[in-house]
């Protein structure tokens, strides 16, 4: 196992004497550095006081002994003085120039590094007291070896301050983990190992009897003592089970008894609830078709009647107007007669229109004849049967479907039915202008026929898919329509027919969709 591997399994296995140990030389390291730090620079203090020393030695005694060599013009005497000067420590280079152009130097001038420079006058003073300038001095003095000797003993005291503080930390973390951690990592494999069906053997530390009273010596008593009240309160808990189990199956099988029960009773009232509705809809339409039927027999002796007398009036009245205009052409009140009779004999031809309109709205649909007829075929007859309707718009007419489709079933309703949606169509999507396109679409189905009749008019209002199936709904009274089409038609579909029929929202057209079964009831009730 490498170094690497083993200070993993050390991180996880004893993750508090990790911490601890890098904590410890965390704090060492960070107090070796600053103590270190201030040791470096006092000492580097020290270096440089020392060599202020030096340089004021050399002011003090060299400086005067190189002016008088000048003034007597003694060149080796002056070179001696400078190589005794170049022999002191960390003095790289001493230089002379006279006033006369002379030069003298000794060792070499650093190109690079800490160094330190200084300039002197070198001055002679006479015996009458003048003060003559013979020359300069430059001297030069590098920090290197300052330097180096600083790097050396920060060496040895970071290695010696490193050792000291690992061994510090290793024999720490040693006697940290004698006492505490080794004890803390057993109550953790203990806590690990603790489970609801191993709580028979109590957590005992491997310690001396001088460390009894101690917070882990508590700590393992408060575990123990957890586990025994456990242990007691899971016997309780079994026996509670044990009855609850008991009280659960008794009031199980209650309830399974006790569902079944309600569920018989419910279906008998679903049952008798679908029959009940069904009933009351078959009730409320035949009511709904009776009423409908007695007011339009009412409508149609009451009003008819009147009506076919006031049209005679109106008529022989119109003629009679006719003949007194053409005998006295200067009377207005003939003209008035002759405008009035007519206007009234046009209203009442609109009467008798709007009353023979809604007898078929209660017309006994059932007295009509049932037959077997193909649809596709019977579609196109209907077609032809309104060419002189569609020679106006000459919309296009597409039908979709089988090349066959048979139904046994009652076809003048089909006819009536188609002729409504198409009329209604030219009338209000296309408004009688030319083109336009009508879609019929017949899915047959497995016990149903799918009807879709679209086109590219100008649609249905918002608001009106669910009121122009009601009686007189319509967008264009003053142009003749008495709204009574869809309504026929609904009725046809919903109660001849028994089947559905649903305005969908198109932002293309008009669209309707008209769901029929394949096996309709015939007037005595069989299913043909």
């Amino acid at each position: 196992m490498s170094l690497l591997q083993r200070f993993n399994q050390l991180r996880y296995q004893k993750p508090l004497g990790i911490r601890l140990l890098a904590a410890i030389l965390l704090c060492s390291s960070a107090i070796t550095l600053i103590a270190t730090g201030t040791q470096l620079w006092l000492d580097y203090r020290y270096e440089l006081s020392a060599i202020d020393e030096r340089l004021q030695q050399i002011e003090a005694s060299s400086l005067n002994s190189l002016s008088n060599s000048l003034w007597e013009i003694s060149p080796d005497q002056i070179q001696v003085q400078l190589d005794g000067l170049y022999q002191l420590p960390d003095i790289r280079y001493l230089e002379i120039s006279s006033q006369y152009g002379d030069f003298y130097a000794a060792g070499s001038r650093p190109e690079k590094g800490p160094i330190v420079e200084r300039h002197y006058d070198l001055q002679h003073k006479a015996g009458n007291n003048t003060v003559y300038e013979v020359g300069k001095l430059t001297l030069i003095i590098s920090l290197d070896e300052v330097y180096r000797r600083l790097g050396d003993k920060v060496l040895v005291i970071l290695a010696s301050q490193g050792i000291k503080t690992f061994l510090v930390s290793i024999f720490i973390l040693t006697i940290f983990h004698r006492l505490i951690t080794q004890h803390l990592g057993t109550m953790a494999q203990y806590a690990r190992r603790l489970k609801l069906d191993h709580l028979d053997r109590p957590l005992i530390l491997k310690r001396n009897g001088k460390a009894r009273d101690d917070e882990l010596s508590q700590v393992v008593d408060a575990m123990n003592g957890m586990r025994e009240s456990m242990l007691k309160d899971m016997s309780k808990r079994a026996e509670a089970e044990h009855a609850l189990e008991k009280l659960n199956a008794e009031l199980e099988q209650r309830v399974t008894d006790r569902t079944q029960q309600l569920e018989e009773r419910n279906q008998e009232l679903h049952d008798t609830l679908e029959k009940l509705q069904a009933t009351q809809q078959q009730l409320v339409e035949s009511k709904k078709l009776a009423a409908l039927g007695g007011l339009v027999a009412g409508v149609a002796h009451e009003i008819n009647t009147p009506i076919g007398i006031g049209f005679t009036a109106a008529s022989f009245l119109a003629d009679q107007a006719t003949l007194h205009k053409q005998q006295h052409p200067d009377d207005p009140l003939a003209d008035t007669a002759v405008e009035s009779s007519q206007l009234i004999c046009q209203n009442l031809e609109r009467a008798a229109q709007l009353i023979s309109a809604f007898k078929q709205v209660s017309v006994d649909q059932s007295s009509e004849q049932q037959r077997q007829f193909d649809l596709i075929q019977y579609l196109d007859e209907i077609l032809l049967s309104l060419r002189p309707r569609l020679k106006r718009c000459n919309p296009e007419v597409i039908i979709n479907g089988p090349d066959q489709l048979l139904l046994d079933s009652y076809p003048g309703s089909f006819y009536q039915i188609f002729t409504n949606l198409i009329l209604n169509s030219l009338l209000h999507g296309f408004e009688n202008q030319p083109g336009g396109k009508i879609t019929i679409t017949l899915i047959p189905q497995t016990d149903s026929l799918r009807i879709d009749y679209a086109d590219n008019g100008v649609g249905i209002p918002d608001g009106w898919q669910y009121k122009l199936f009601e009686p007189f709904m319509t967008t264009k009274r003053n142009q003749g329509c008495s709204g009574l089409g869809m309504h026929i038609t609904f009725n046809l579909v919903s109660q001849l027919l028994n089947g559905h029929i649903c305005c969908v929202p198109d932002e293309s057209g008009a669209h309707f969709q008209i769901d029929l079964p394949l096996e309709v009831k015939d007037s005595t009730g069989s299913v043909s």
